[in-house]
C-alpha cells in the first residue's frame, strides 16, 4: 500500500511537470489565423478561435430572435401599477473554420522543419459578451469559449423596451462585441509564469421588424392570467450564461399562504431545459399576499445548498438567476440578488 501511494504521487507529479501550455511569446501568423507554439513541445501548436459572424436559419434569414415579456401588476396581486419588463436577444453564430484549414497550417509548419505538427485549440478563460445599441451597453462575463451555435442574451427592463421601440419604429443596428481571455504562459527569469492575451471582434447584427417579423415576439404575462388562480412566471438565464460553475441543477420552491397550511410548487431547471417556465397554483382566489420562495442548487458531485426562505411581494415575475454584473473602473464588484427585479 505503501508503495501504491509512493507511485501515485509520483505519478501525479509528473503530470504537473508535463503539462503543456500556449507560450504566449512565441506565434504565427498562418491563413489568417494566429497559432501559438506550445511552451515545451515543439510540434504543438494552438490555433486561435475563428471570429464569429451572425449565421442565417433554414430558410436563408439571418439568425436573430428577440422576444420581449412584459409584466403589468393588478390589483388582486397587490402591485397594481408596476410594470416589469424582461427581453431575450438570441443570435445563431457561425464561428466554424474552413474544412482545409488545418491540413493548410500543418503543411506550412512541416515546410518549417516540423515534421509531425499537432494542432490544438487555444484554452479561453473567460469571454466577456458587450451588447452595444444607441450609445447604450450591457457587459456580461462567462467562463466558457463561445462556439458555433445560439448565443442567448437576458436584457435588463430598460435595455429591452428601448430596443423594442426602436425596431418597431424601423431597422435597428445592434453590434456583439465579443473578447476572449487566451490563457497560457510566458517566461521570466528562467521560470513559466500563468499569463494571458485577448481576442475581441465585433459582429453588426442588424435587426429588420418589417422583413422579419417572425423574428420577433411579444408576451404580457399579467394579461394571460385566469381569473381565480393564482401563477408566477419564473425565469433562470443561469445555464445560458453559464455564472455558476459546475451547477447541475437549479431549483425553486415557492409557498403561498392559504387557509389551514402553505402551498408549494417546485420547479426545477436544467442546462437542456428552457430559461423561463410557468408555475400554476389551482386556487380560487388571488395572489394577494406576499408569497416566499427558497433557491437549491444542485452541483454536479451530487451535492446539495439550500439557500433561506425570501419573501417576496404579489409581482407575479421570479427571476432567480445568480446575475453577477461587469462594474465600472473603480467600483467594488459584486453579485446581483436573485430577488431583485
Amino acid at each position: 500500500m505503501k508503495h501504491t501511494v509512493i507511485f501515485l504521487i509520483m505519478l501525479i507529479g509528473s503530470f504537473s511537470i508535463c503539462h503543456a501550455d500556449p507560450d504566449l511569446g512565441r506565434f504565427q501568423d498562418m491563413e489568417g489565423i494566429r497559432i501559438y507554439g506550445d511552451h515545451k513541445s515543439a510540434s504543438d501548436w494552438y490555433l486561435t478561435p475563428s471570429g464569429p459572424k451572425l449565421g442565417k436559419r433554414s430558410d436563408g434569414s439571418p439568425d436573430y430572435g428577440l422576444v420581449l415579456y412584459r409584466y403589468l401588476g393588478r390589483s388582486g396581486t397587490g402591485d397594481s401599477g408596476s410594470f416589469r419588463v424582461r427581453g431575450v436577444l438570441t443570435l445563431g453564430l457561425d464561428r466554424s473554420q474552413k474544412p482545409e484549414l488545418s491540413a493548410k497550417i500543418k503543411k506550412s509548419l512541416r515546410l518549417q522543419g516540423i515534421p509531425t505538427p499537432r494542432l490544438k485549440s487555444m484554452p479561453v478563460s473567460k469571454s466577456l459578451v458587450t451588447l452595444i445599441f444607441a450609445g447604450q451597453q450591457d457587459s456580461k462575463e462567462y467562463a466558457i469559449r463561445w462556439k458555433t451555435g445560439p448565443m442567448v442574451v437576458p436584457l435588463d427592463d430598460q435595455f429591452s423596451q428601448i430596443l423594442w421601440d426602436a425596431v418597431e419604429a424601423g431597422q435597428t443596428l445592434v453590434s456583439i462585441s465579443l473578447e476572449e481571455s487566451l490563457a497560457g504562459v510566458r517566461k521570466k527569469d528562467e521560470e513559466w509564469e500563468p499569463s494571458a492575451t485577448s481576442a475581441s471582434w465585433v459582429v453588426p447584427v442588424e435587426m429588420d421588424m418589417k422583413n422579419h417579423p417572425d423574428h420577433f415576439q411579444r408576451m404580457d404575462l399579467g394579461g394571460r392570467m385566469k381569473v381565480g388562480y393564482t401563477g408566477l412566471d419564473v425565469f433562470c438565464f443561469d445555464f445560458l450564461e453559464n455564472l455558476e460553475d459546475k451547477l447541475y441543477a437549479k431549483m425553486v420552491e415557492v409557498s403561498i399562504p392559504t387557509t389551514g397550511r402553505d402551498l408549494v410548487e417546485t420547479i426545477t431547471f436544467k442546462a437542456d431545459g428552457e430559461y423561463r417556465s410557468r408555475m400554476e397554483f389551482k386556487l380560487a382566489k388571488d395572489l394577494d399576499r406576499p408569497y416566499r420562495y427558497r433557491i437549491s442548487r444542485i452541483w454536479q458531485d451530487g451535492t446539495r445548498e439550500t439557500g433561506p426562505w425570501q419573501e417576496k411581494e404579489g409581482e407575479t415575475l421570479l427571476d432567480i438567476t445568480a446575475y453577477k454584473k461587469i462594474e465600472e473602473p473603480g467600483e467594488e464588484p459584486r453579485e446581483s440578488s436573485a430577488s431583485e427585479p
